[in-house]
């Protein structure tokens, strides 16, 4: 997360998504969703600010991990923690269109999951060309990521 951090977060509009990210993540992780990885895209991995004119609005993000209740309990654990898994509501707060990817369920699901993200992200919108993804343990590195910010901010001051 810090190398992540270290590379995207060069302006201001960018280290306030990446902060809302951190955020996210901690989210995420108070509820014990703490294995597998995320998936960032979109404009912010991109040189938008050159390519479009304009900062990132936002940062596409697909969370692969498993739900920590049993599936009898799934249900429940969404409707109390929709704030985590509504789409509207984490981009107003987070500032990530993002997305969850449930490890536990049949194996042939995640598959058709995994494809359609990654035609979905494996391409420019505007102009087809490919690009690559960036992969992000959930654990690890968000302390040092979170310190890299403030340095940043802190110089930018």
């Amino acid at each position: 997360m810090a190398e992540f951090v270290a590379r995207f977060g060069h302006t201001p509009e960018r280290r306030d998504i990446l902060r809302r990210l951190l955020a996210y993540r901690q989210a995420l992780r108070a509820t014990g969703i703490v294995t597998g990885f995320q998936l960032f895209d979109g404009s912010f991995v991109e040189d938008c600010e050159a390519l479009r004119g304009r900062p990132p609005k936002d940062l596409d993000v697909v969370t692969f991990s498993h739900l920590p209740v049993p599936p009898n309990e799934i249900q429940t654990f969404l409707e109390q923690n929709i704030h985590l898994f509504s789409v509207e509501a984490v981009k107003e707060k987070y500032l990530c269109d993002s997305y969850f990817v449930d490890l536990t369920k049949d194996a042939r699901l995640i598959v058709a999951d995994t494809m359609y993200w990654y035609s979905l992200f494996s391409h420019q919108r505007d102009t087809y060309m490919w690009k690559g993804l960036t992969q992000i343990p959930l654990l690890g590195g968000d302390a040092e990521a979170a310190a890299l910010l403030d340095s940043a901010e802190a110089a930018h001051a």
